[in-house]
């Protein structure tokens, strides 16, 4: 247990975990961000930077697990933290200073489940902080909550209720460059259509059609990215393209499997 635990007793145990693969670049800023926490867990499936001896020099317990997927990485990272209460982060999300305090307050009040907490996308260098950022469920007890692991892109935890929401917002690197935004939507996409698909939904015309003019304005509007100036309509323009690209490869699948049944066609 560290010195800051030892300080406030009466603050339950709280485990961070990390899952990581070549994260040397934000690692340091991310696992400082979190120093005091009574326990840091790295999931690492196989990185080949400087990730692990970052890791080690904050004091991680580090474990390696083969890549099995989004959620179920983050499952097996669960089984592997010593305490019931819980912090996820990725290793691009930053916790802002005061932000691990205010949870450790917050849990110790022993009338919740888990917590809410912000995005801060970080793009093109500086902080898209006008727009509407979503929540997200990364504090939570282990023994209330239940990772699903049966989707493989865009994972999440259901929390029993009750749950409280934290003004918390984490500085997200995931999204920084146009190019590397891009690049992993693309993927994200593909594993997207590959799970619509297993679950039973292929495309759909009209939605091939309407995703992307509908997804602009809810990020440009609704999310209220046009307060960011270029850079919004930029990021507006880049996460409809992600919904369009879903459609697209679910359309593709569609008619390479057409044309196997009928190649004549």
């Amino acid at each position: 247990m560290t010195a800051s635990a030892q300080q406030q007793p009466n603050y339950p145990p709280l485990s961070v975990f990390v899952i990581t693969l070549n994260e040397a670049e934000h690692l340091d800023e991310v696992l400082s961000s979190v120093a005091g926490a009574d326990e840091i867990v790295v999931v690492d499936s196989g990185s080949t930077d400087a990730t692990l001896e970052i890791a080690k020099r904050h004091g991680a317990r580090i474990v390696h697990n083969d890549w099995p997927g989004y959620s179920k990485q983050k499952a097996f990272a669960i089984t592997q933290c010593s305490h019931n209460w819980i912090l996820n982060l990725d290793g691009d999300e930053v916790m802002p200073e005061g932000g691990l305090q205010m949870i450790r307050e917050r849990i110790a009040q022993g009338d919740i489940n888990g917590i809410w907490i912000h995005h801060d996308d970080i793009f093109m260098g500086h902080s898209l902080k006008k727009a509407r950022h979503h929540k997200y469920r990364r504090v939570y007890r282990r023994d209330k909550s239940k990772m699903d692991t049966s989707v493989i892109v865009h994972e999440h935890i259901e929390v029993e209720e009750p749950t409280a929401y934290l003004p918390i917002y984490l500085k997200h690197y995931g999204y920084d460059t146009a190019h590397g935004y891009m690049d992993k939507l693309n993927k994200y996409s593909l594993l997207k259509a590959k799970q619509r698909l297993e679950q039973g939904r292929p495309c759909s015309l009209p939605r091939l059609l309407l995703i992307f003019p509908l997804m602009f304005l809810k990020f440009y509007l609704g999310r209220q990215m046009i307060w960011s100036g270029w850079r919004g309509f930029i990021k507006a323009n880049i996460d409809a393209f992600h919904f369009f690209l879903t459609e697209a490869k679910l359309y593709e699948m569609a008619y390479r499997a057409k044309r196997e049944q009928n190649p004549k066609k």
